[in-house]
């Protein structure tokens, strides 16, 4: 007598599928933060390259204006990344003094920088353009004697003026903190204001150099090479009482290197 065996497809119980399930969102908790990290430093490389083309575009620059490197900005209606027509409206960033000297003309937006306010008015557009970079205004875009900004730079610095190229700031990852967010700012000012009759490091400035790439901010030197530096110090806001220095280093906002200006001076 032959015997008969009869295989039956059997599917999965309902305890399989909730065990195989729990399985795929353990993995997925697991490599999700893996794959966020390599995007941010997928972002991280772009902003590199960024940020060195603008200090290969300001060398270029400076070839071509008697050794003078781009002025951070005559006015409110220019900076050194470009012109606006009005305060209330952003820049133009493919009209700037250095697009010619970029890849593709223009300034190139941090990829990190994806939070800031874009919205119109004068909050908003108050260094709008900038792409997330901010220039050393203080001593090599705007080199004067009497410091700060607000009173219009006499001339920038010259390349010989730079007595180490290697250990002189020139850009930096930049924005501002506000109220309702983080907007664009176009400079990177040293801890301290450099203020006529007043002692050196005295006077704190707004922290506005941004620790954005997993608490690194990349940074282009005068000799036009980039390093990614991590925050050492912070200070609190003068322009805003709310920005304690404990907030601004809880937003990464603060300085690299040691608490004084001689990363950004041209001794």
């Amino acid at each position: 007598m032959t015997g008969c065996r009869t295989n039956r497809l059997r599917g999965f119980t309902l305890l399989e599928l909730m065990i195989v399930v729990s399985i795929i969102a353990v993995l997925t908790t697991m490599l999700l933060p893996a794959l966020g990290r390599a995007k941010e430093l997928a972002r991280n490389a772009v902003c590199k390259v960024n940020i060195r083309h603008l200090a290969l575009a300001n060398h270029l620059y400076a070839e071509e204006n008697n050794e003078h490197f781009v002025l951070a900005g005559e006015d409110m209606l220019h900076r050194w990344h470009a012109p606006r027509p009005t305060i209330n409206d952003p820049f133009d960033p493919n009209k700037g003094p250095l697009a010619t000297y970029l890849p593709h003309g223009g300034i190139k937006e941090c990829p990190s920088f994806r939070d800031f306010i874009t919205s119109p008015g004068a909050s908003a557009a108050f260094e709008a353009g900038s792409g997330g970079y901010g220039y050393n205004d203080t001593y090599i875009g705007g080199r004067s004697d009497a410091y700060p900004f607000m009173e219009a730079p006499k001339h920038s610095a010259r390349i010989t003026d730079v007595g180490s190229a290697g250990e002189t700031v020139m850009f930096t990852d930049a924005a501002m903190i506000k109220p309702s967010g983080l907007i664009e700012y176009s400079f990177c000012h040293p801890p301290y204001w450099v203020l006529p009759g007043m002692p050196p490091n005295t006077l704190t400035s707004d922290p506005v150099i941004h620790f954005r790439h997993l608490g690194g901010c990349n940074v282009a030197w005068a000799d036009s090479h980039v390093s990614e530096e991590r925050l050492s110090f912070s200070f609190a806001y003068k322009t805003d009482a709310s920005v304690t220095a404990e907030v601004a280093k809880e937003k990464g906002f603060g300085w690299f290197g040691p608490q004084s200006n001689e990363l950004f001076d041209l001794e």
